[in-house]
């Protein structure tokens, strides 16, 4: 009987040593070889790349890429992205245009990446990529530390059992070792994910689908001004060069259309130029009949591409609207709330782990992003994702307040809003200022920036107000050396 598990024991130790094998030697190519492994999240580029699969990239010049590769960049909003290339245009110097382009995607991508150099994939395991990503995971960790532990209680017991006599190792010693050393490698090296997106949502799986969450845009100072002619123009500012903007209307107090009366293509790409957009009332009855009254227009961010269902922002942006026989006229506007970020700010780079602990903690209190925020409705919520890129891949702050698992930053939940610490609490109705700040949590590092790397901080700010409440939604980019 206790052959047999002694037997059992091996051979599932020596199915964890190959899986820690994997994770040693995926650990290994991107330290010593230069080699970048790569999960695939979704299927794209199926069939000649399917999700799950473990691909590999080398860094090559962007010189050397032709129609057919296959590439791995990042977008402008961050986000991985491996395609096929369809087009390669000479940029200036040594960099080149490259358009990309899923395989299973009905057309190119909208974004052209500018580059002078990118990962371009030379070979693909299919559903290793599952394997890796458990192998990256804080459970591997654990895994490794309870092998650890067996390992040491089994020397113990060979040498007790040996009346104190040194006993060589065995093959289970081996396999033990392995498994630690490769679990713990994976969990230090763990593989960036990369999403092979889809241009057509309709499309997706179950669980993919914030491979790209569209945001929605500003109102500029001055959103709504009625024009003598008996018209309305509206100021917003471009939030992303990705984006369309989609207006749709509704009966106050009544439903608001699915189908889009306008859509607007920005003439500029440029983040933060304002928009002005005219509305009659030809062009808000949209064709159809319009009843006199208060209307609300209801704007959205639309991803632009050729898709079958539109990637819309799940925010929107309204104002209210009288028309007459004739006009149209301006009417009330619940504007969003007024965020303001105490620290880190955007585009500031901290010399050291230490500079920026340092730094936001004397103005912050932690070592953690905080701000404050003002709405005369009050706030119903403070929500956040904070985002590190660094050569450990992308991972995201986790503060784990419900969890046994230790505050840190992790490679699950990246597309998860997680809510902020604000005093006075939320919701409330009370319009006073409030402040908000990422939690630490208890037991991690007691930082939110222990590493260096590429920080990035999404941040969105509800309001409480009734019947239809406004959204701000901020990106805060930093850098740590």
């Amino acid at each position: 009987m206790r052959r047999g598990l002694g037997l059992v024991g091996n051979v599932v130790l020596w199915v964890a040593a190959v899986l820690g094998a994997i994770s040693m030697v995926l650990a290994l190519a991107t330290v010593v070889a230069g080699v970048q492994p790569l999960i695939f999240r979704s299927s794209s580029m199926a069939p000649a790349v399917d999700a799950g699969a473990l691909a590999l990239a080398r860094s090559v010049d962007a010189q050397d890429v032709k129609p057919g590769d296959i590439v791995s960049v990042v977008n402008s909003d961050g986000v991985r992205v491996t395609h096929r290339v369809v087009k390669v245009d000479q940029g200036a110097g040594d960099q080149v245009s490259l358009t990309l382009k899923g395989d299973s995607n009905r057309s190119p991508d909208e974004e052209k990446y500018l580059v002078a150099e990118v990962d371009r994939v030379f070979f693909d395991v299919p559903y290793l990529g599952y394997v890796a990503n458990w192998l990256a995971s804080p459970w591997a960790m654990f895994a490794a530390g309870i092998v650890v532990a067996l390992l040491l209680a089994s020397l113990w017991s060979r040498r007790s059992g040996s009346g104190g006599a040194s006993a060589g190792p065995g093959a289970g010693t081996g396999a033990g070792a392995l498994v630690a050393i490769g679990l713990a490698a994976a969990s230090l090296a763990p593989v960036p994910r990369t999403e092979a997106y889809f241009s057509d949502p309709a499309t997706f799986e179950a669980g993919t689908v914030q491979a790209h969450q569209v945001r929605i845009f500003d109102w500029d100072a001055v959103p709504c001004t009625t024009n003598a002619a008996g018209s309305v123009t509206l100021r917003y500012k471009i939030t992303s060069p990705r984006y369309d903007m989609t207006w749709y209307r509704g009966p106050k107090g009544g439903a608001i259309s699915g189908t889009p009366f306008l859509t607007v293509v920005p003439t500029t790409s440029t983040i933060g130029a304002v928009v002005a957009t005219t509305i009659t009332r030809a062009a808000l009855a949209g064709g159809q009949p319009i009843t006199e009254g208060t209307h609300v227009i209801s704007g959205r961010s639309k991803l632009k591409g050729a898709a079958t269902s539109a990637w819309l922002s799940a925010s929107d942006r309204q104002t209210e609207v009288t028309v007459d026989a004739t006009t149209v006229r301006c009417g009330d506007i619940n504007l969003p709330p007024v965020l303001a970020v105490t620290g880190p700010l955007d585009g500031t780079t901290y010399p050291s782990t230490g500079a920026i602990d340092d730094a936001i903690e004397a103005i912050c209190g932690q070592a953690a992003p905080c701000g404050k925020v003002t709405d005369p409705n009050g706030v119903y919520s403070v929500e956040y994702r904070l985002q590190r890129a660094n050569w450990l891949s992308t991972q995201c702050w986790n503060p784990q307040t419900d969890s046994i698992l230790p505050p840190g930053f992790y490679l699950t939940g990246c597309g998860t809003w997680r809510s902020a610490t604000t005093s006075p609490v939320v919701p409330n109705i009370s319009g006073s200022p409030l402040t908000w700040q990422v939690p630490i949590g208890s037991g991690g590092p007691g930082t939110t920036f222990n590493q260096a790397g590429d920080y990035t901080l999404y941040l969105r700010i509800t309001d409480n107000a009734s019947p239809t409440r406004a959204t701000t939604e901020r990106t805060i980019r930093f850098t740590v050396r």
